[in-house]
């Protein structure tokens, strides 16, 4: 988890600001599928800029997990605790992510970063319990 918040830091600084990603991924694009507008192409970036906000917190979220469940074991394999922890730890990285880009001149801080982080988390969250409940609905028949 600590490596993943390392990365998440990383993303935070001015080499992975927009102005920086979007001309790596417009040769990409251009490479792949030939050229694109200016106008679909901003909305591209915008698009998969926002999906990594979304993954990358969900993926937080679920190391998070795992962590608060080795650390504070239980008899079940799913607690609301350790869902609520996990969701707590991406709030404050997601937070504190945000309030690092306000002092970065390329990047600019977001509250509704944070909610897509957070959504993101969410997402995973639901996503482990329910694989969990079925795993454990497989096992009992």
């Amino acid at each position: 988890m600590l490596f993943w918040l390392g990365a998440i830091a990383a993303f935070s600084t001015d080499t992975f600001s927009s102005a920086h990603t979007g001309s790596i991924l417009k040769k990409i694009i251009q490479a792949v599928y030939g050229p694109i507008s200016y106008h679909q192409f901003e909305q591209l970036h915008f698009v998969i800029r926002k999906t990594a906000h979304f993954t990358v917190y969900g993926i937080l979220s679920w190391l998070a997990f795992l962590a608060w469940r080795t650390t504070l074991p239980a008899p079940r394999r799913w607690t609301l605790g350790w869902a609520g922890l996990a969701m707590t730890v991406v709030f404050v990285a997601a937070s504190l992510d945000e309030f690092h880009q306000t002092f970065v001149p390329s990047r600019t801080g977001s509250s509704r970063d944070v909610m897509l982080d957070l959504t993101g988390a969410l997402f995973f969250q639901i996503m482990i319990a329910v694989f969990l409940r079925e795993r454990r609905r497989e096992q009992s028949n």
